[in-house]
């Protein structure tokens, strides 16, 4: 550790991509809430669509996050932003079938979850090809 710089030390490190990627997706996803939440309060945007602004973060977070993990990877951009995706949105799932016990696995869960693997896949592509 003699004489090592903070660009050595963070080069050693050697984190998984999908846990990155699923950590900027719940980031992502909790800064567009907030923001989404204030302009809920304070306009007169009806509550009818948040079922659809939910969606739209959904689909933002899981897209920064594999573009974050392919990116870290620098290879396989569309498996690594796609499992992100999976995973991201299987923990949303899971956790929201606890807050709300009728909301369990549906046929609708299912195809949102490969939706949002879908839109990961495509962030992975474009992750693994920006410079770094």
């Amino acid at each position: 550790m003699k004489n090592r710089m903070w660009s050595d030390l963070k080069s050693d490190f050697s984190g998984s991509p999908l846990v990155l990627g699923v950590i900027v997706a719940f980031v992502v996803s909790l800064l567009c809430t907030l923001v989404m939440a204030g302009i809920y309060t304070w306009t007169t945007i009806s509550e009818s669509t948040l079922p659809y602004t939910a969606y739209t973060i959904n689909a933002i977070s899981v897209l920064f996050g594999a573009v974050f993990a392919a990116r870290s990877a620098g290879i396989k951009g569309w498996y690594y932003g796609g499992v992100t995706a999976l995973l991201f949105s299987a923990m949303l799932a899971i956790v929201g079938s606890l807050v709300d016990l009728s909301a369990a696995f549906q046929l609708e869960t299912v195809v949102r979850i490969a939706i949002l693997g879908l839109i990961g896949s495509f962030g992975g592509m474009v992750g693994v090809n920006l410079k770094r």
